[in-house]
């Protein structure tokens, strides 16, 4: 582990924030929308 060591609320915080300035899907909704559409078209196939 790093120099700095965080309990359970400390984590969820970093958690949060790199979810907040993460490029990728921007929460949990949008994600699942994604992998729904992409699971949909593989099965089309």
């Amino acid at each position: 582990m790093g120099k700095y060591q965080l309990d359970d609320k400390g984590k969820a915080q970093v958690q949060r924030f790199h979810e907040k300035h993460s490029q990728g899907g921007n929460g949990k909704k949008e994600r699942l929308a994604k992998l729904r559409q992409q699971f949909l078209e593989k099965n089309k196939k």
